[in-house]
């Protein structure tokens, strides 16, 4: 029987929040390109029972076989508790939770890393760090190494980013560290140091990697580079600055500034010489000293003693002692060997206390006990959004699950300073067996208060083609509201189908017309997916890999038939490394909308813009047409720079990006860099190419939104609709520089347009968020 949720650590308003919670899916893509959802999945061939045990500092949980497994890793990791602590020169102040897996094959099922939280500037906040999980591989020694750099490397990340929520959210907007640091740090704590083996593989990375800079190496090799710079230092300065280095990095928060304050040297000479220490094999040279030194005669039997021979002695007045001649006792001799080799062996045991001056305890195993499944905040997230029809507003979020991650809730708010406008929503999720399930339900509110140049665009798919220049005072008031249920298939970990029936509601309220009757609908409809993701994180928001999504929407209207509709959308994205960690992006978006109410998507412009610039109208009519509820089925494809914002509309849409980019901070030094503003400099060189149409006759179908211009209407009598023969993409290219400002990601852009062959101004896009 699955065990009960116990509720901790969610506070007074995400209770609140859980009460009006409303879910992850939306009514339409406003941010199709920086926060639509993709994932991998976990394969569960069959459910784990867990027990627990306790010991003096750890919680291990197993499941059927692995008590035994769970008894040693008990005793490996007490006693290597006092070594690590003394070494870091800190003490955890939450007890580590370990989960034991019987077989890698097993690990394999674990959902832990699935709501893995949002990367901040090169640190992973995760507010649930205090767990690791391992699998038993069948060897000892294998098994021992691994759990201690497991536990090594929880305790320098609680040292790091620990503490209060406060100061976790600090340490990650500010402090970053590279791979090597991390990796090599917990891998010096559980290595074998002092085998020449090791010390061989450490040199023969070092000179594999002598061209690149060590902050960005990745992988193993960041790993074995990491660990020869910290025994570098325990062998060169002493074990002690490696807690002094690590404490000081989590105040000065940059470990070049660290390394150069506790060691007394630049940098950059600390590199080289460990770079020589390495290259020139002087580790071999220090060994065979260390040997030599700790080479100690044999102590003699008392039969074999050999006393000094006496040499010619000297007449000696009453008192005098002759020193060169002087006999010991034999007896005496071999007595004052002994008490010295007990003294040493006395002096030996002294060292294996702790400076703190603790004592090794006796270890105490309390168990096995029935597992408490606890629910914890994983996730705690705000970020300003630069809604398309509402405008600036800040979006929180909260994702709350348990330990194993089988159970998974995520609320959130998004809120406007016109407090009309905003998103409630609320999810959950459960893992627990191979087919995944959850629930889903959201509530969106848009309040339209005037219609003037800001929001014209808004009306032209609805055949209202107001003038520029109009200014009128509306009250309306629009709802969406959706509830869902889906069900996820993995068919591999990077490939998985996903269906999702769904109850849909919309409302157009007029409020300046009291007597005007509300304008309802209730849909019935149903959601399929296909879900691909390959991808693996190279550094601080930067992936390879591809991943891809096919997703088809039906909505049948309870109201009338005319309303109903579908939609298709392809989303497909490619990264690729070039030379160094030069990144080519790239990305394919396309939609299709048909029944008896297709529905519109918009081009142009950048997502999530600070300043935009929207396309101007030139129509004649004047009025706001009865039934805005289609407004809350637009979607907003993309970026396509070198335009203004919602330059082309229709019901189909193609859309292509690529991006090469190129992060500063790979290849400078970060002690040059002491701010987040250079740390997280990106330049940008890219090309968009995109166009919308109507029907199904393809983009150069005449009758779309860029080969069709209204003329008249209104109050001239005359009306005519102008089809032209321009060429129906649009391309977009320039440069752009990315960054960290206050702890949010900015991208600037500077974008010229190509038009039917005319290349327009260059415009300037600012805009929040990360690229796709």
């Amino acid at each position: 029987m699955e065990n009960l949720f116990t509720l901790r650590r969610i506070s007074t308003g995400a209770c609140l929040m859980l009460a009006l919670g409303l879910g992850r899916v939306s009514a339409q893509s406003y941010f199709s390109s920086t926060q639509e959802e993709f994932g991998k999945s976990r394969i569960q061939y069959k459910r784990f029972e867990w027990l627990t045990i306790r010991s003096n500092n750890f919680e291990f949980n197993y499941y059927r076989s692995g008590d035994k497994i769970a008894q040693n890793a008990a005793k490996i990791a007490e006693g290597e508790y006092d070594r690590i602590t003394e070494l870091l020169g800190y003490t955890p102040f939450t007890t580590m939770k370990i989960f034991l897996y019987n077989s890698p094959q097993e690990l394999e099922q674990s959902n832990i890393g699935l709501t893995a939280p949002i990367d901040l500037d090169g640190s992973i906040l995760n507010l649930a760090k205090s767990r690791v999980q391992i699998a038993y591989t069948g060897n000892e020694e294998q098994f021992k190494q691994e759990l201690i750099q497991q536990i090594a490397r929880l305790f320098v990340y609680d040292m790091l980013y620990g503490g209060s929520l406060k100061e976790v959210l600090q340490s990650s907007l500010l402090l970053t560290v590279p791979e090597w640091y991390m990796a090599g740090i917990s891998a010096y704590i559980s290595g074998d140091n002092d085998n020449l083996l090791m010390l061989d593989r450490m040199r023969t990375t070092i000179l594999k990697n002598k061209d690149k800079k060590i902050e960005t190496i990745q992988g193993k090799d960041a790993e074995i580079i990491g660990q020869s710079i910290w025994n570098y230092i325990a062998i060169r300065y002493g074990k002690d600055n490696i807690s002094n280095i690590l404490n000081l990095t989590r105040i000065i928060r940059t470990e070049e500034s660290s390394i150069t304050s506790t060691l007394g040297i630049s940098y950059s000479r600390f590199i080289k010489e460990w770079r020589e220490y390495y290259a020139n094999n002087q580790y071999a040279v220090s060994e065979d000293k260390t040997q030599d030194t700790n080479t100690t005669k044999p102590i003699e039997s008392k039969q074999n003693i050999s006393l000094s021979e006496t040499k010619q002695k000297l007449e000696l007045k009453p008192g005098e002692v002759d020193t060169d001649n002087y006999e010991f006792d034999a007896e005496n001799i071999i007595k004052s060997l002994a008490n010295e080799k007990l003294k040493s062996k006395s002096d030996e045991a002294e060292k294996v206390i702790p400076k703190s001056g603790r004592f090794k305890e006796t270890l105490k195993i309390k168990g096995p006990l029935a597992y408490e499944n606890i629910v914890i905040a994983n996730d705690v997230k705000s970020e300003f959004l630069m809604d398309p029809i509402r405008r600036v507003g800040m979006k929180n979020t909260l994702v709350l699950n348990d330990l194993l991650e089988n159970h998974n809730i995520k609320l959130g708010l998004f809120i406007t300073p016109v407090l009309r406008n905003h998103d409630v929503f609320l999810g959950y999720n459960n893992n627990v067996r191979r087919i995944d399930w959850g629930v889903d339900i959201l509530r969106r509110s848009i309040s339209l208060s005037e219609l003037d140049e800001r929001n014209l665009y808004l009306f032209r798919p609805l055949n209202i083609n107001n003038p520029q220049t109009t200014v009128r005072v509306i009250e309306r008031r629009l709802y969406y509201n959706r509830f869902s249920a889906f069900a996820s298939y993995p068919i591999s970990q990077n490939l998985k189908i996903v269906a999702s029936p769904n109850i849909t509601s919309t409302s157009d309220i007029d409020i300046f017309e009291i007597g005007k009757k509300n304008l309802q609908s209730i849909y019935f409809g149903f959601r399929g997916e296909i879900i691909y993701d390959n991808t693996v994180p190279l550094f601080s928001k930067v992936l390879l890999g591809t991943r891809a999504k096919i997703r088809f929407d039906r909505s049948y209207s309870f109201n009338n038939s005319n309303e109903n509709f579908s939609r298709m959308v392809i989303d497909a994205r490619h990264y690729r490394k070039l030379i160094g960690n030069v990144i080519l992006a790239g990305r394919l978006s396309y939609s299709r909308s048909l029944g008896n109410s297709p529905k519109v998507t918009i081009l142009g412009g950048v997502e999530n813009a600070l300043n935009r610039t929207i396309e101007q109208t030139n129509g004649q009519s004047e009025g706001v047409p009865r039934d805005l509820r289609d407004i809350l089925f637009y979607d907003f494809a993309g970026s396509l720079r070198g335009f203004n914002f919602a330059k082309l509309y229709g019901t189909s849409h193609l859309l292509t990006n690529l991006e090469l980019r190129l992060p500063l901070a790979q290849y400078v030094s970060k002690g040059s860099m002491t701010s987040n503003f250079l740390r997280n400099l990106q330049f940008v060189g890219f090309t968009d190419v995109g166009t919308a149409w109507y029907g199904s006759k393809g983009p150069f179908n005449r009758q779309n939104s860029l080969n069709t211009v209204i003329v008249g209407g209104g109050k001239n009598p005359f009306r005519a609709t102008v089809t032209n023969f321009k060429n129906p993409f649009l391309i977009g290219y320039g440069f752009g520089v990315r960054t960290t400002v206050l702890g949010y990601f900015v991208r600037a852009d500077y974008a010229w347009g190509l038009e039917d062959k005319v290349v327009s101004s260059p415009k300037l896009y600012l805009s929040l968020g990360h690229d796709f």
